[in-house]
C-alpha cells in the first residue's frame, strides 16, 4: 500500500524545472570569486552550537514520533494510496537517493575540472563533501540504533533492535536517508547561491527546499519511513548542507580545497587526458 499526494505528478516536474532555472539564475550570472562574510570563523567544524541544533533535530523528531502511528495509517489508508499509476510515480521518485544525488555532485566537481570553471567545481566539490558528510552520519546512528521500519512494525513505531541495522534493511529506520540527503542538496545550493548571488535565494531558497520534500514524502507513501524519520533526517540534512558549505567558504585554505580545487585535467596530446595540480601556497 503507497501513497502520493494527488497532483505530485505535475508538481514534482514543476518543482524540478523551476529548480533548474532557478540555479541558472542564481549561479551563472555570479561572479567566480565568492564573497562570504568571515566575521566571525569557526576554528573547527563542529562547535558548541551544533549542539543545540542536534537537540532541535532530536526533539522534533520525538515530537512527532507521537503522531507516527497516525499518520502511517492516514498514508496507508486507499483513499490516500490511490491508483497503481500514482504507486508507479512514487517508484520512480523514491530513485532519487544518496547515490544518484553524490554521484551526480562529484559528475558537477569533474565537469567544473574539465571545462576549466571555477564556479562548477566549487559547487559540485563542497555538494559532494556535504553529501558524503550526511550519508555517513546518518549510517552511525541508523545502523546501531535498529529502528524497524513501519512496513515492518505497523502499530508499533518504537521498536529498536539495538545493532540490527548492521545486517538487517528492514531495520534502518531512523533517520531517513532519503530526506537528509534532498535536504542537504538544496542547503548546500541555496548556501553557494546566497554567497554569489544573494538576491536570487528568495526565487531559490521556496524551490528547492519544497523539492527536497518531495523524497521523503515519497518514503512515508512506500511504507519505508515513519514521520519522524523524514523530519530528522531532513533537519539533520539542511544543517549539514549549510555548515559545509559555509566552513569550507571560510577556510579556503583547506588542504582538501586547495588540492582539489587545484586540479585541472587537460589534453595530453596523444587523445588522452592528464591530470595537473596547482596548489597556492
Amino acid at each position: 500500500m503507497r501513497f502520493l499526494p494527488p497532483g505530485l505528478r505535475m508538481n514534482g516536474t514543476l518543482y524540478i524545472k523551476k529548480g533548474a532555472l532557478a540555479l541558472l539564475v542564481g549561479l551563472a550570472a555570479a561572479p567566480v570569486g565568492a564573497q562570504v562574510d568571515t566575521t566571525h570563523v569557526d576554528k573547527t567544524f563542529f562547535t558548541r552550537r551544533d549542539l543545540v541544533i542536534g537537540a532541535i533535530g532530536i526533539g522534533a523528531g520525538a515530537l512527532t514520533a507521537i503522531f507516527d502511528e497516525r499518520i502511517a495509517y492516514w498514508m496507508q489508508s486507499p483513499g490516500v494510496q490511490g491508483s497503481d499509476s500514482r504507486q508507479d510515480l512514487a517508484d520512480a521518485i523514491t530513485v532519487v537517493n544518496e547515490q544518484p544525488l553524490t554521484i551526480a555532485a562529484a559528475a558537477s566537481y569533474l565537469v567544473g575540472r574539465l571545462v576549466h570553471s571555477e564556479l562548477i567545481a566549487d559547487v559540485g566539490l563542497h555538494t559532494t563533501e556535504a553529501l558524503v558528510l550526511t550519508v555517513s552520519a546518518s549510517e552511525l546512528i541508523r545502523a546501531p540504533l535498529g529502528r524497524a521500519r513501519p512496513r515492518v512494525s505497523p502499530t508499533d513505531p518504537f521498536v529498536f533492535e539495538f545493532g540490527a541495522g548492521f545486517s538487517k534493511f528492514e531495520n534502518r529506520s531512523y533517520p531517513s536517508i532519503h530526506s537528509a540527503v534532498a535536504f542537504t542538496t538544496a542547503a548546500a545550493l541555496v548556501g553557494e547561491i546566497q554567497i554569489r548571488r544573494p538576491s536570487a535565494v528568495k526565487i531559490a531558497a521556496p524551490i528547492l527546499y519544497t523539492a527536497a520534500l518531495i523524497p521523503g514524502v515519497t518514503r512515508m507513501y512506500l511504507n519505508q519511513h515513519w514521520a519522524s524519520d523524514v523530519v530528522s533526517g531532513g533537519i539533520m540534512g539542511a544543517w549539514l548542507g549549510a555548515k559545509t558549505v559555509r566552513y569550507a567558504h571560510t577556510h579556503r585554505k583547506s588542504k582538501l580545497d586547495r588540492w582539489l580545487l587545484g586540479t585541472s585535467v587537460l589534453p595530453d596530446g596523444r587523445g588522452g587526458v592528464v591530470a595537473m595540480v596547482s596548489v597556492p601556497q
